[in-house]
């Protein structure tokens, strides 16, 4: 009854969509024509190119394309939604194999056109002849959201049985990841990002900025947006003494950890929401590609009908693949090209990064817009979606890079698509744009002085110190990781491919298990932790994040203080915040609480004095109330170094090999942006930290949209050294008044 009632909805759909083509009837006979000539031309095109597929009647092309396009558009849907739920991988099979069976039907039901190699040149012609017609389409602009084929997903969406149609407006939060106000408003002076540009020219939205306290990154800024609380998050990873175990955010294991210390039950996404490519889920209701809800039963893609709706377009995989592939080829020529330019400051962007870049650039972006789409035809209230692309990107070549701003002008191309979906929503929908936190430039620690952190902190020590080391740039991997771990949970070929691509992912050594033991030793957090491999303690553990490092000294399971370190290792703190490229060094003392050491001067934080010239100084902004904050951590490193920065050059000296940086202070990696409608009032300004990021969101939510949210119940026990003490210093759960009397935020 289920799959009648499929193909009932799947012809009612189709049916609708011919009587009432919303953008009128000239404009559907012209897509008509437009769509056959390109066939006409893909098809003339297809027969030259492949040496065993002839036409040798001039009718035979025109009768050809007829019947390519009935079979495309009446049959083909049909099967796809037969098939939709039960495999993603069967899905892009039957894809294929479709296209090839109607190669081969035409040579028996289209007289003067004939196939030498029977399977063979059909399998041949169907790659040839999707790929020029994506071309084509592209060409000419078929492929927008105009389609008829987008139209008919939409309308199908529009069909389940668990709509929710109504006039309450739903709300669609779009992360931009890694974007700082800085980059973002310069984009829109220079004519880029034109869907945003739009919103904020004509008045419908407002331009600002939050500042990111410590650490500006992904882990903590998106737990304290969607969970209002990032106490205990350090950094992107962190040595846990007690347990002598590296914990790394994206490791699901990990994910789900953190999350169950934040969430109550009434997350930002808890009214009926929906998480999509993030680290946490916000307590929504339902989550894709999230971290946290990776490996728990019943949450993620499993039985999607996202996929199906994807697929229902003939040459979707083909247009997804000879973007992939074109995605490849660019980052290829644009990295020889900066290397022959002599660009500055670069990396080597060779294999695997390129296959990165085109995952993120191209397949996560449309399958997490597909899956927003599906969900506003759902009518689900809230949505809330990470676009990585941009983050990525950046981290290789710079945030103001041609090669980044193209990035970002994909993903404004992924609003604009958004946007018009909406007004075949179940319900009006609001958007609102923010980032989780910007990025600095920078030439790397290592490129600098020809060492890294952990090299010189283990000089410091005698030179004979073992240490472990997580200093690779593993952060892209996050995403790949989420989508090979959700499609191994799945049923059939999917899962079984899947499983296979992550055990060889993990043995290979890539991706976010990989850290890097410069001592000559390498090492896997996931294999020490699981007892796969006996891994010796190390007496020196450095994590870094950006142009911020957590470096800890294993001769205690408490975090040690200053006077401990100098009776252990003397003159190690005052060397390391010697070295010019350390631009500060935080460490607790017995005698004076919190110290900020620099090359030139010492700020006693705690004590409110500066002897010499104050190391903070030159990060402006509200470092001093990030440096309290970060200290009062639970699992911060004995000794907390942060870069050098340079404020007129806007560069760090990143830990990690990144040209784009952040985690720490300096530069606009502490301002990422925020647009909202412009109607709604901002009335918890200045926004310092994300969780008044969350309070704010949640305000609008509630005063705006007229949601409400349940009650929340406690959280799981957070970890010592996290709490209200976070809260008192970061202002988060206070009035707007006592959080900007607490810190100097900028306007």
């Amino acid at each position: 009854m289920e799959q009648i009632r499929r193909l009932g909805d799947l012809y009612a759909a189709q049916w609708e969509i011919v009587r009432h083509w919303r953008h009128g009837r000239r404009a559907q006979l012209r897509r008509v024509v437009i769509s056959f000539a390109v066939g006409l031309i893909a098809l003339w095109f297809t027969a030259w190119i492949v040496p065993g597929l002839a036409i040798t009647r001039p009718l035979a092309t025109i009768a050809a394309v007829v019947v390519v396009c009935g079979l495309n558009l009446l049959v083909r849907p049909l099967l796809v939604v037969i098939v939709a739920g039960r495999s993603v991988v069967g899905i892009g099979l039957l894809a294929v194999v479709f296209q090839v069976l109607v190669f081969m039907v035409l040579d028996k039901l289209v007289p003067g056109v004939t196939l030498a190699n029977g399977v063979v040149d059909a399998l041949l012609a169907s790659l040839v002849f999707a790929l020029t017609n994506t071309v084509l389409s592209s060409l000419v602009q078929l492929g927008d959201e105009q389609s008829y084929y987008q139209a008919l997903a939409r309308a199908l969406a529009g069909r389940r049985r668990d709509v929710v149609r109504t006039d309450e407006p739903g709300l669609v939060v779009i992360q931009i990841d890694g974007l700082s106000y800085d980059v973002l408003a310069h984009s829109m002076r220079a004519g880029r990002t034109p869907t945003m540009a739009s919103w904020v020219r004509s008045g419908s939205h407002r331009l600002g900025h939050w500042e990111a306290l410590l650490p500006s990154s992904t882990p903590a800024s998106q737990s304290g947006i969607l969970h209002g609380s990032n106490d205990g998050v350090p950094n992107f990873r962190w040595w846990d003494k007690a347990r002598s175990r590296l914990v790394v955010v994206t490791h699901p294991e990990d994910a789900t950890e953190i999350e169950a210390h934040h969430s109550t039950g009434a997350g930002l996404l808890s009214p009926g929401g929906t998480s999509i490519n993030n680290l946490f889920t916000g307590d929504a209701a339902r989550s894709f590609l999230v971290m946290s809800t990776i490996k728990v039963p019943g949450r993620g893609l499993g039985d999607s009908e996202a996929f199906g709706l994807f697929f229902l377009s003939p040459y979707s995989c083909f247009n997804m693949l000879a973007r992939f592939l074109g995605e490849v080829a660019k980052e290829v020529w644009q990295a020889r090209r900066a290397a022959a330019a002599g660009l500055e400051p670069r990396l080597d962007r060779g294999f695997p990064y390129p296959w990165l870049r085109a995952l993120t650039n191209v397949v996560l972006r449309t399958l997490g817009t597909s899956l927003v789409i599906g969900e506003m035809m759902r009518g689900t209230p809230v949505v809330y979606i990470d676009y990585t692309d941009y983050d990525e990107i950046s981290h290789h070549t710079g945030p103001e890079r041609p090669e980044s701003l193209d990035a970002l002008d994909g993903v404004d191309r992924e609003l604009g698509r958004l946007a018009l979906a909406a007004a075949d929503a179940a319900r009006p929908y609001r958007f609102v744009v923010v980032a989780d936190h910007g990025q600095t430039l920078s030439t790397t620690f290592l490129q600098r002085y020809g060492v890294r952190l952990e090299d010189v902190v283990r000089s410091l020590m005698d030179g004979q110190a073992s240490v472990v080391a997580a200093t690779v740039q593993v952060e892209g991997w996050g995403p790949l990781n989420a989508l090979v771990s959700e499609l191994a949970r799945t049923r059939g070929i999917t899962g079984g491919v899947a499983r296979l691509l992550s055990r060889r992912h993990v043995r290979a050594g890539f991706g976010p298990s990989a850290v890097r033991a410069p001592a000559g030793q390498e090492t896997s957090p996931d294999a020490a932790r699981d007892g796969d491999v006996d891994v010796p303690p190390a007496d020196l553990v450095v994590a870094a994040g950006g142009n911020l490092a957590h470096v800890y000294f294993n001769a205690s399971a408490e975090r040690l203080l200053l006077e401990d370190l100098e009776r252990l290792h003397p003159g190690l703190a005052a060397g390391l915040a010697g070295h010019p490229g350390i631009g500060v060094v935080l460490v607790r003392s017995r005698d004076h609480g919190l110290v900020a050491l620099g090359g030139d001067g010492t700020r006693y934080v705690d004590e409110g004095r500066v002897e010499g010239v104050d190391p903070l100084a030159v990060y402006e902004g509200n470092a001093l109330a990030a440096v309290r904050r970060l200290d009062q951590l639970a699992h911060v490193g004995d000794l907390i170094v942060i870069s050098v920065y340079d404020p007129e050059t806007w560069q760090v000296a990143a830990f990690e090999e990144l040209v784009g940086a952040h985690g720490g202070l300096g530069g606009p990696q502490t301002r990422p942006f925020l647009l909202h409608p412009a109607d709604w009032r901002l009335d918890l300004a200045p926004l310092v930290g994300a969780p008044m990021v969350h309070q704010q969101l949640r305000r609008w939510m509630e005063h705006e949209l007229g949601m409400t949210f349940p009650t929340g119940r406690p959280a799981a026990a957070a970890p010592e050294g996290t709490g209200e003490q976070d809260a008192q210093a970061t202002g988060a759960g206070q009035p707007p008044e006592a959080a900007a009397a607490s810190t100097r935020a900028s306007a």
